[in-house]
């Protein structure tokens, strides 16, 4: 055991007493892995967040009973959208002093009273909100704090309100109930595998590339060693010193890194995901796991890349060529990886997972670690051909066929973004063919459905005369909606409105009041729903609040079949009448609307008219195709759209910023021959333009290796999910051109470094 920390301890001084160039290769080392663990920090903490997340979520659902005794609290749920913003809101009123006071709330708001999100309450303040100012009359009585919230970005809102209590609701006795967990389509499961495996399987990649930072320079000084008389194991115990010491050191800054960017995040919002600083806390198993991966990955790196060094360490010293690569082993990771997902084809097809997310995972893992593994064979072996062309041209693939190592590794890094990012495009283009509705038909964006609660009939024809006023609008059309039970489990819709208000909803050939119409969802896009029949007879709901109540039986009048104008969202299937025929026909109070035709092309349209039902509060709902109205699964698509967009977005600048500090790297080591060559009369602009070519020729050779393997995963994962093998070429290109873009950027940038080193004072030598 003492031997081996002497040896360990040998490492470190080594990697520490070489001078400044040590302290430099050190600070390098030490900013690549660092930026890496800032990364995988950041990504540990996504249990934390959604776990806390879920519980203020779960502290703030609420606690129904229709036999609560003592003080209880009335509250009705209401939703509000503006300029495609969803605003949440919740009316209440308490019975007494003891009322459940909601989480994030000092009290319950009184009567005329708001309690607004920090992210409204600036809305509202802003001059973007002033067209939304008219929505909220109340006082404001202060912000909702964090434990009431799910993000620093939320849009929400309590507002005290007597007629609360009239919503037909059973009153709150408390908050803290269970929350509502559904279970994500097997395709979505898949995209967020793909996406997790594909944007922080090369963080580990550039903290491994990290470690070799200075490889050829640490290769002779231990080769060095070798010969006069170090055994194989104690050399291989002197790199895992010198690795361990810059994996320490890059530990302690990428956590340094992480808490210092952690206390701005709550500003920063990134398409559309915020998150609270408490929030951003990694869980503990997943940071021991960091702490102890990172090392270990250094020194395995480390000990693996002795070999040449530990066999003939005599043409290390004299830099010879290296022994040629051989192929075979490169290239069972990517066997091993296509034959794991192989096995998984169709398993996430269904309406459930059917196969091992640990199998996809691991053989994702595998094709992605044949990209690094692979591609050193593949620059070497196209360099070697390679003859000819001007100066820089040459300096540059001659410096490739004597050390075509590092300049793999140099852009292996950003080929594993590039074909983790060619799958996760993939299989986004096909889940967004199969979650994302239909766009929104030319006829709705001129109708906008204003649902009413609690009103009776003449309280629906008073907010179709108030809808009638407002500039913009052409026509309101009152209409109630009947729910219809023929049978067990076989229910059918009824519509009552004037004829005006029918032909909205379908094509009549002709209509005046006695008339009855019907639409058959069998005919109108649907399949295994039961018809109504003229005659029959129905029971009709009376009530659709908690407990539904069925009142008595009504017959079905005559009725003509008609069909739907076009493919719109706003129609209705089922039973279209006239009011005449539906005088004896209770309607529930709950399921009333006002249906409104508006002229789009007059701005802020459906602003004007929610602002117009603003006295109503929760008693009124609008719905608008013509804004984004998605449904559940669309928005789960979307917000995991945002987050793979989001940490894409991090990788790519974490590739970037690896690659400029490994191109300053190998600057830094070239130091002396870039000096002599300068020297020598070689101008610099040759020497920047080889600089140029020695990155872009790897990348070219990795484009084409992270083509193949990822275009390969892409169509191993849609086969997966039972989906037509299409591959998004245009966010393929965009890829490639970012990775372009990033190459020349860092080529740019790498140029004072370039000039310092061949500047006179490069040719010292300490």
């Amino acid at each position: 055991m003492r031997g081996w920390l002497s040896d360990l301890a040998l490492g470190v001084r080594l990697s520490l007493g070489g001078g400044r160039t040590s302290r430099v290769r050190l600070a390098l080392t030490a900013a690549g892995i660092g930026l890496g663990v800032a990364v995988l920090l950041a990504a540990s903490s996504a249990t934390t967040v959604l776990a806390e997340r879920g519980e203020r979520q779960a502290a703030r659902e609420a606690v129904r009973s229709a036999e609560a005794s003592g003080d209880v609290l009335h509250m009705a749920i209401w939703d509000t959208d503006y300029r495609g913003y969803s605003i949440t809101g919740r009316f209440l009123h308490g019975t007494g002093p003891d009322a459940p006071v909601p989480p994030g709330l000092p009290r319950v708001p009184g009567d005329g009273e708001v309690f607004l999100s920090p992210e409204l309450a600036d809305l509202l303040a802003s001059p973007e909100g002033e067209l939304l100012r008219q929505r909220f009359p109340q006082r404001v009585a202060g912000t909702i704090d964090q434990s009431g919230l799910n993000a620093p970005s939320d849009l929400m809102f309590y507002a005290g309100d007597r007629t609360a209590a009239d919503d037909g609701q059973d009153p709150v006795t408390r908050f803290g109930g269970a929350a509502t967990e559904r279970e994500l389509e097997p395709v979505l499961v898949l995209l967020i595998i793909v996406g997790s495996v594909a944007l922080l399987f090369p963080v580990l990649v550039f903290v491994g590339i990290s470690t070799r930072l200075a490889g050829a320079e640490r290769d002779r000084r231990l080769a060095a060693l070798r010969l006069v008389g170090a055994g194989a194991q104690r050399v291989r115990r002197i790199a895992a010193g010198e690795a361990l010491l810059g994996a320490v050191v890059g530990l302690g800054a990428g956590a340094a890194l992480f808490f210092a960017g952690r206390q701005f995040v709550e500003r920063v919002e990134i398409i559309g995901i915020s998150v609270f600083p408490s929030d951003l806390t990694p869980s503990l198993p997943l940071a021991a796991t960091i702490l102890v991966l990172v090392p270990v990955l250094a020194v395995l790196t480390s000990v693996v890349a002795m070999r040449r060094t530990v066999v003939e360490p005599l043409g290390v010293v004299r830099r010879t060529k290296p022994v040629k690569r051989v192929l075979w082993w490169r290239v069972v990771p990517i066997a091993l990886g296509t034959v794991a997902l192989l096995t998984q084809t169709g398993a996430f097809g269904g309406t459930s997972v059917e196969g091992s997310d640990e199998v996809v995972i691991g053989g994702i893992i595998l094709l992605l670690l044949g990209i690094p593994v692979l591609l050193p064979w593949v620059v070497e072996r196209a360099v070697v051909r390679l003859r000819g062309g001007p100066p820089s041209w040459q300096l540059a693939i001659r410096r490739l066929q004597l050390e075509s190592g590092t300049a793999a590794r140099v852009v292996g890094g950003v080929a594993v973004v590039l074909a983790g990012g060619i799958a996760l495009q993939s299989v986004m283009a096909s889940a967004q063919t199969r979650i994302v509705e239909r766009p929104t038909p030319e006829s709705d964006k001129g109708r906008i459905v204003v649902s009413l609660q609690d009103s009776p009939p003449d309280a629906t024809e008073r907010t179709a005369e108030a809808l009638a006023r407002v500039a913009g609008v052409q026509q309101a059309h009152p209409l109630r909606t009947a729910t219809l039970k023929a049978g067990e489990d076989e229910y059918h819709m009824a519509t009552i409105g004037s004829c005006d208000a029918l032909r909205t909803q379908a094509v009549l050939p002709s209509c005046r009041d006695g008339d009855a119409f019907y639409i058959d969802p069998n005919t109108s896009g649907r399949s295994g729903h039961e018809t109504l029949r003229a005659e029959q007879r129905v029971s009709v709901l009376l009530d659709s609040g908690d407990g539904q109540e069925w009142g008595p039986e009504w017959t079905v009048p005559r009725f003509t079949v008609v069909g739907v104008p076009d493919e719109r969202n706003l129609y209705r299937f089922g039973l279209l009448v006239t009011p005449s025929l539906a005088r004896d026909l209770p309607v529930d109070p709950d399921a009333a609307s006002v249906l409104v035709q508006v002229d789009p092309e007059r701005p802020e349209i459906a602003e004007h008219v929610r602002n117009s039902l603003a006295s109503m509060t929760w008693r009124a709902y609008t719905s608008y195709f013509g804004e984004v109205d998605v449904s559940q699964r669309v928005k789960e698509f979307e917000s995991i759209r945002e987050a793979l967009l989001a940490g894409s977005l991090v990788t790519l600048l974490l590739a970037g910023a690896s690659l400029l500090v490994l191109a300053l790297e190998q600057v830094r080591e070239r130091r002396r021959p870039l000096a002599v060559l300068a020297a020598s009369g070689v101008p610099r602009g040759a020497l920047s333009r080889s600089l140029l070519w020695q990155n872009a020729v790897p990348l070219l050779l990795a484009l084409v290796v992270s083509l193949t393997v990822g275009g390969g995963l892409a169509v191993l994962l849609l086969r997966i999910i039972s989906a037509p093998i299409v591959l998004d070429w245009a966010g393929i290109g965009v890829l490639s051109a970012a990775a372009a873009l990033m190459v020349v950027l860092v080529t740019v940038l790498s140029l004072p470094s370039l000039r310092r080193a061949t500047g006179a004072l490069g040719l010292r030598s300490e």
